[in-house]
């Protein structure tokens, strides 16, 4: 399993609050985007988790992966378009 970074490092805290870099696809092959996505999604369930960035493994990019009601997602690149000031 790879190694999830946690804020109670130093080091570990520095990378994740910073912003991730966007995924240029042109940069990378179909067969590399599905390799990162099953490591992702690997790791992910190795921890028991129901989402995972990309950052917390290491990976400089804007890319997550989620399990939500039994169906398994990828996002790449996400943005927030709106808020709301309820909570």
């Amino acid at each position: 399993m790879s190694r999830i970074l946690n804020i109670e490092k130093k080091k570990d805290e520095k990378f994740l609050r910073r912003k991730a870099t966007e995924l240029d696809f042109k940069k990378s092959t179909p067969k590399e985007i599905r390799e990162l996505i099953k490591k992702m999604r690997e790791v992910m369930e190795e921890a028991n988790g129901i989402g995972l960035a990309a950052n917390q493994i290491g990976l400089d990019m804007s890319v997550f992966v989620a399990k939500v009601e039994g169906k398994f997602y990828a996002v790449f690149n996400p943005e927030i378009t709106k808020t709301s000031t309820e909570t």
